[in-house]
């Protein structure tokens, strides 16, 4: 038998808020002069990083929104 799972509530203190940053010129010529591979070895580091620092349930809320 599968084991319910549970409800994800968000943290009261997240609510109605979001996040922002700037990127200067000289970062954007930077990244495009990177190769493919630079790239996407810097997004599976970053993908790693991620899963390393979120809880289980931080997991679950992130495979919910992907699959919705």
């Amino acid at each position: 038998m599968k084991k319910p799972e549970p409800e994800i509530i968000p943290k009261k203190e997240n609510a109605y808020k979001g996040f922002h940053y700037t990127v200067t010129d000289e970062q954007i010529k930077q990244h495009q002069a990177r190769s493919i591979k630079e790239i996407f070895d810097w997004l599976q580091k970053t993908n790693k990083f991620i899963y390393a620092v979120q809880t289980p349930e931080e997991r679950l809320r992130m495979k919910r929104a992907k699959n919705e």
